[in-house]
């Protein structure tokens, strides 16, 4: 067993391509963050190269050539990851891996480069790449992953055997981190709606307290900022810049955090057949549906969107935040 929760489909397909004649030049493994491509990937690799395998299409996960891969480390594996401090993956990143790419692999029969969130390619390095997927060398295997086919070029996906991945659901999730990750009954209920499904999603939250504090500390702003008059919001957000951590990023997360709250009241509002994310605040998410309309809701949510698009912009984080939080209701 591969040990993943889920994919169930994307697991049997790449066991059978595991086997030798079977295996592809590339592929294109697609789904929401958290959701777990790069692990599929990584088991993949590990399928095509275990020196022990138990059974066609299975690792052992635990010699020399599993455990290298598990570490990052295995010679015939590259990941080619944004450059720190950009946000794109660049021409001149893709050409330095075409030339890895064409040399012979050390010790297996692939040379194998796996590309994360290949949707953040500028145009030239898109297509740069198609010169590896038109031409591919003999024995090169490319993996990307992404969070939609539609994001990347018609040519590059046409190119790739496509694997589209979804999120468990909420209760399966929930299961998988009492059972298997031995966390707390509450704790797996929450971290499972707060990452929507998404195992990546809800261990990253499990590992890092600290995001998980900040998130409750970016709904408890929200709530009384609910509550405050226009000189209360102003002040909030000369708190908010004054502090040393004060970063674009940390401006994203605020909204984007608040962008999940009104999700949920919009879900409560018209009663959708859907989980909330936020169990935490699910009392405040029941009393805002009450207090405001549909349209309202809505409004909101659109306000919180442009914002996350200002943000990626550059446009003035200071000047985003002011603008959304004048437009907020009062709900005191």
């Amino acid at each position: 067993m591969w040990n993943i929760l889920g994919h169930e489909t994307a697991i049997n397909y790449l066991q059978k391509h595991s086997q030798p004649g079977n295996t592809r030049h590339a592929y294109l493994i697609t789904g929401p963050g958290g959701v777990g491509r790069e692990t599929l990937a990584l088991a993949f690799v590990k399928a095509l190269n275990c020196q022990n395998p138990p059974s066609e299409g299975q690792f052992c996960d635990r010699c020399l050539a599993c455990r290298q891969i598990n570490e990052l480390r295995y010679p015939d594996l590259m990941i080619l990851r944004i450059n720190e401090g950009s946000k794109d993956l660049k021409i001149d990143q893709i050409r330095e891996m075409q030339q890895t790419l064409s040399l012979a692999p050390y010790q297996s029969n692939y040379r194998i480069v796996l590309i994360p969130n290949f949707q953040n390619a500028t145009i030239g390095a898109s297509n740069a790449l198609l010169k590896s997927l038109e031409e591919p060398p003999s024995r090169a295997l490319l993996i990307l992953t992404a969070d939609a086919k539609e994001s990347l070029l018609e040519t590059i996906s046409s190119r790739c055997e496509v694997l589209r991945l979804r999120p468990s659901s909420i209760q399966e999730l929930e299961r998988y981190l009492v059972e298997e990750k031995t966390i707390e009954n509450q704790l797996a209920k929450r971290l499972a709606h707060l990452a929507a499904g998404r195992v990546g999603r809800a261990l990253t939250l499990y590992e890092n307290p600290g995001e998980l504090e900040a998130y409750d500390e970016a709904l408890d702003d929200l709530a009384q900022l609910l509550q405050s008059n226009l000189r209360g919001r102003l002040q909030y957000i000369e708190k908010r810049q004054a502090k040393k951590t004060a970063s674009r990023e940390k401006f994203v997360f605020l909204v984007a955090t608040w962008l999940s709250f009104w999700r949920d009241v919009m879900i409560t509002r018209e009663n959708a057949r859907v989980p909330i994310v936020n169990l935490k605040q699910s009392d405040l998410v029941r009393e805002i549906a009450a207090l405001i309309d549909s349209n309202q809701v809505e409004t909101i949510l659109k306000l919180h969107e442009q914002s996350l698009g200002q943000l990626d912009v550059n446009v003035n984080p200071r000047l985003v935040i002011e603008n959304l939080l004048l437009q907020l209701p009062v709900t005191r």
